[in-house]
């Protein structure tokens, strides 16, 4: 009896620390998001690098919050790994290998959104360069992190497709959120694709797309932080597991 009750607490709170650590993911990223964009002009590098020296407190905030993010989200990986792993183990390995991968992209190409420091900075290495020169040093940085980030967007809207799709047919979440974040993780596939091969496409589709993205993230963060797995179902799920890999 003892057992079956750390059993069940344990699946619950580990599906609630999923939810919380996921709503960090998105608040982080929001707040990423609102720091860096309004200091970023298209096509004026010198009213770009201006606003960027001006925000300097702001702009390192945003780098520190993606870092926070990514972190966060191989939490959020590694416990979805091991509370849909009864359902399909292979499905549910893919979907944590698309979001480890996603995460490493996402931090290696964080480096391009702190550059523009490095690059608007005083020092002899930059003496050879203009003032203009480096000015479109670091928008061109700027742009290469919005690329490599479109990037790790495409992992990781195959992730959620993969996570999804088995929420759907699992009995322990509401099958409709499933639904909700497959639908959200094809938002992603399809912008970040769209950017690729036509920017203008891209920018028009956004705002459209990636909504209902966060509508399928943001419900079943809720629900994990609110109500968790349904224990006796989930383990249910985890017995015919056990028994099909033996």
């Amino acid at each position: 009896m003892m057992a079956n009750r750390i059993g069940e607490a344990s699946a619950r709170l580990e599906a609630r620390i999923a939810g919380g650590l996921w709503l960090v993911v998105l608040v982080a990223g929001t707040a990423a998001w609102l720091l860096r964009a309004p200091l970023i002009v298209r096509r004026d590098a010198a009213a770009t690098a201006a606003n960027v020296l001006a925000s300097e407190p702001s702009f390192r905030l945003g780098f520190a919050a993606d870092l926070i993010g990514g972190t966060c989200y191989l939490g959020v990986t590694v416990i979805l790994y091991g509370l849909l792993k009864p359902l399909n183990r292979s499905l549910s390995l893919l979907a944590a290998a698309f979001g480890v991968v996603g995460v490493a992209v996402g931090a290696a190409i964080s480096l391009n959104s702190l550059a523009p420091l490095n690059q608007l900075g005083t020092g002899q290495p930059l003496a050879a360069f203009s003032t203009g020169q480096l000015q479109a040093q670091a928008l061109l940085s700027l742009r290469l992190y919005e690329q490599g980030f479109s990037i790790g967007m495409v992992f990781f809207g195959f992730q959620c497709i993969s996570i999804g799709w088995l929420i759907a047919r699992s009995t322990f979440l509401p099958r409709i959120l499933g639904w909700f974040l497959a639908i959200g993780g094809s938002s992603y596939v399809i912008s970040s694709f769209a950017s690729f091969l036509s920017p203008a496409l891209g920018a028009r589709l956004s705002p459209w797309i990636l909504p209902t993205a966060l509508v399928g993230e943001g419900s079943l963060c809720l629900w994990l932080l609110l109500k968790g797995v349904n224990v006796p179902r989930w383990e249910e799920s985890a017995g015919r597991g056990l028994t099909q890999a033996s």
